[in-house]
């Protein structure tokens, strides 16, 4: 992928050099119109005319300045690479800094895939990627290699950003090829070893200095008055991500905000109705009972960061259908 500052920087280059090489020309026929009127004055304006190499010179600056930014943001295409397989997952390192290198990874669909991103640039940005079809958001701290998993079932197309939806990659999905392993499980992120550097170790992948995995998915815990707590920080994204709890039970969630950003001032549940402010430094408690079993999501005021309430059949529920198959 082009260095982006790199060809901004040519382009502001290329510009001056014909700015000088213009003003240059107009300032000697300035100089020598001047001499011809004081020689002659008339009292009048008079037209400068431009030597034809001048104009020249100009004009083809210009088109090539207008060609090259067409090229930028309209032809260039982003840099793929396809994904190299070690120990029956497909793995590729994504350099961070000044966006994602490469930009798009091609992997086969129903296997696994771990890419490591190796954050570089201190721009606070990128200080996380997010996979939205796959509910995955992480920090990347910086001058470390975090590795993110996941299993792709579906061909397609999948965006992963930055924190603020400004850098963009993608991940295309492809068909597996004929002969291939597919596994069918796909194994959650919260599902994966608790050490990164684990994984890898046994991948046979060398070892690499790995971020500590972010806690995805919690399950609430039921009081002896039946009320399923959790609490959820609120930093950088929401941690946990994912709460489970059971329908039909009362739900006391505690978000516990420590970051100032505006984009945290409310704390919105769309299918709930629920729209609250979060204060700094406390705790806010929000409470309410599920219905349905489903997936709710939750987001802060600019629907910017989000989180989703995993809302599952009530054990009660579970045991009464097994107690009336039993007797049956």
């Amino acid at each position: 992928m082009v260095n982006k500052t790199a060809m901004m920087s040519s382009l502001a280059a290329l510009g001056l050099l014909f700015g000088l090489a213009a003003g240059g020309a107009i300032a000697q026929e300035t100089h020598d119109g001047m001499s011809h009127s004081n020689a002659e004055p008339t009292g009048e304006f008079q037209r400068i005319e431009q030597p034809l190499w001048v104009k020249g010179a100009v004009t083809a600056g210009g088109v090539g300045l207008i060609g090259l930014e067409l090229w930028w943001f309209l032809l260039s295409k982003p840099k793929s690479r396809q994904a190299t397989s070690q120990g029956g997952v497909q793995e590729v390192t994504v350099t961070v800094d000044g966006g994602y290198e490469p930009s798009q990874i091609v992997v086969q669909a129903g296997q696994p895939v771990r890419l490591n991103f190796d954050r570089k640039d201190p721009s606070s940005c990128l200080e996380e990627v997010r996979f939205p079809e796959f509910r995955i958001a992480r920090e990347l701290p910086l001058n470390q290699v975090t590795a993110i998993e996941f299993t792709p079932n579906q061909p397609g197309r999948y965006e992963f950003t930055c924190g603020m939806n400004m850098f963009r990659g993608v991940v295309e999905v492809q068909a597996a090829a004929s002969g291939s392993t597919i596994l069918a499980a796909e194994p959650t992120d919260s599902a994966l070893p608790a050490s990164p550097a684990h994984s890898l170790e046994q991948s046979g992948h060398p070892s690499q200095a790995v971020a500590p995995r972010v806690v995805i998915s919690v399950a609430a815990v039921t009081t002896p008055t039946g009320t399923q707590e959790a609490t959820i920080t609120v930093a950088k994204g929401y941690q946990p991500q994912r709460v489970i709890v059971e329908v039909g039970h009362p739900v006391r969630l505690r978000f516990d905000r420590q970051n100032a950003s505006g984009c945290y001032d409310q704390l919105l549940i769309p299918e709930w109705a629920i729209a609250v402010d979060l204060a700094l430094d406390a705790p806010t408690t929000v409470e309410f009972t599920p219905e349905q079993v489903g997936e709710y999501e939750f987001m802060c005021g600019m629907k910017m960061n989000r989180g989703v309430i995993e809302v599952r059949a009530s054990s009660d529920s579970k045991n009464d259908q097994a107690i009336a198959h039993a007797a049956a």
